[in-house]
């Protein structure tokens, strides 16, 4: 069984000195050194879910000035869903340890994920945005999903199959599940069920009363009535606490330490070395660009072309944050959750697509459209924020969300030959 807690995020953080841990106990970040770190890392039910993220710490160094705010707001976000910690790659008793994970430059961020036996991490550099949502985000991805999508054709299954073991349902608005309710279906991993029904869900809504959103339901097992849980707020202890009143913990996890903060790292003594900037970094994936009408057919719109995402940028305007998307969705799959492209809003074929589905402005516009069913669906989030283009692909994905119909001639008309037959 893979419990949650063996999800965490263990920060490598390098400094150049300071009298005092560079993250207080309160700050939600557990500083490690070459003492405790096989203790608390390798040999704990925390698995290997962790990163190193060195910036420098200094008064000649902003990096780590700059990253600490960032790496303490994701510790917070994070705080009961991964560990977050830090080491002083400087600390002469450190920079073995530190050397022996490939700490190189800085700053630099690693993830640890579970290998096939405990201690032997599989090790991979991570290459996101150094921002907290950013940092979440990625945690949050691996984090395995057992929570059941149940629909209203597999309600009655749901509600039959394994009656004798509780179950817990979130109805939710949303089509993506959370990294909390992943999180605690992975706690109660073979002692209660999670399920996630939406809205649209109708008959599996009016069957239990359901007027609001996110509302959480209770099934006991057997013959019990279920309870709604009437908390103020949809926390991971508040829902835990609500759990446990009728279903308790197993006891595997429920022994398991949660992340403290507390250190047992060795006094720091001020240094003067300097420590030479060589970020790690790769290369990021370039979006493919359809450079003429007749690529963008090809690719996007003829009859049985399948969904396309496609992206119309100005020149003027940056592609930071789709290329980090679009790294993401490679890193999912490599063979890519969907075609994704790029156009130039200045192009000719660009703004032919633009004026036959009425889109204006100077702005970057990003849609969905899919010519083998006829729909389109438009994105109407912050095409500057990660976290928005993230969702509104994965609730594209997922089918939710609103489409539009096609307007004619968007997609190019089927060929036939002299007697009727597709040449397509």
């Amino acid at each position: 069984m893979v419990l949650l807690r063996e999800l965490s995020l263990a920060m490598f953080l390098a400094l150049a000195g300071s009298a005092n841990a560079f993250y207080g106990k309160s700050s939600g970040v557990i500083m490690l050194d070459s003492k405790n770190f096989k203790n608390e890392i390798l040999n704990t039910e925390h698995a290997s879910v962790r990163c190193h993220h060195p910036p420098f710490f200094a008064p000649w160094c902003g990096h780590c000035k700059d990253l600490k705010p960032i790496y303490e707001k994701a510790a917070r976000s994070l705080k009961g869903l991964a560990k977050v910690a830090a080491i002083d790659c400087d600390e002469e008793n450190n920079k073995r340890l530190c050397g022996e994970y490939g700490v190189q430059g800085f700053p630099t961020l690693k993830v640890f994920k579970p290998g096939k036996k405990k201690g032997k991490p599989i090790v991979e550099d991570y290459q996101g945005a150094r921002k907290a949502g950013a940092i979440v985000s990625h945690v949050a991805e691996l984090i395995p999903n057992h929570v059941t999508r149940v629909t209203d054709a597999k309600f009655d299954d749901f509600l039959s199959e394994n009656n004798e073991t509780a179950k817990a349902i979130l109805f939710t608005n949303k089509g993506a599940t959370t990294p909390l309710w992943k999180a605690l279906a992975i706690d109660y991993l073979g002692t209660m069920g999670f399920a996630q029904i939406r809205d649209k869900e109708k008959r599996a809504v009016e069957t239990f009363g359901i007027t609001k959103y996110p509302t959480v339901v209770l099934l006991p097992g057997g013959d019990e009535e279920g309870i709604l849980y009437e908390g103020s707020g949809f926390s991971r202890d508040a829902l835990l606490e609500f759990f446990q009143a009728t279903v308790p913990l197993p006891e595997s996890t429920s022994s398991s330490a949660e992340p403290t903060g507390e250190t047992s790292s060795s006094t720091q003594e001020t240094k003067t070395a300097t420590v030479k900037e060589t970020p790690i970094s790769k290369p990021k994936p370039t979006i493919p660009a359809l450079e003429d009408q007749d690529s963008l057919t090809a690719a996007c719109l003829e009859p049985k072309s399948k969904t396309c995402i496609l992206a119309i940028i100005p020149s003027s305007k940056s592609t930071d944050v789709l290329t980090e998307v679009y790294d993401k969705l490679l890193s999912r799959s490599p063979a890519g959750a969907f075609k994704v492209y790029t156009l130039s809003a200045e192009s000719t074929h660009a703004q032919a697509l633009a004026e036959k589905l009425l889109m204006v402005g100077d702005s970057t516009k990003l849609i969905a459209l899919n010519a083998r069913r006829g729909w389109l669906r438009r994105f109407g989030g912050d095409v500057d924020n990660e976290e928005d283009v993230l969702s509104w692909l994965d609730a594209t994905r997922l089918g939710d969300g609103a489409k539009e119909k096609l307007p004619a001639g968007v997609v190019v008309e089927e060929k036939k030959d002299e007697e009727g037959r597709s040449e397509l």
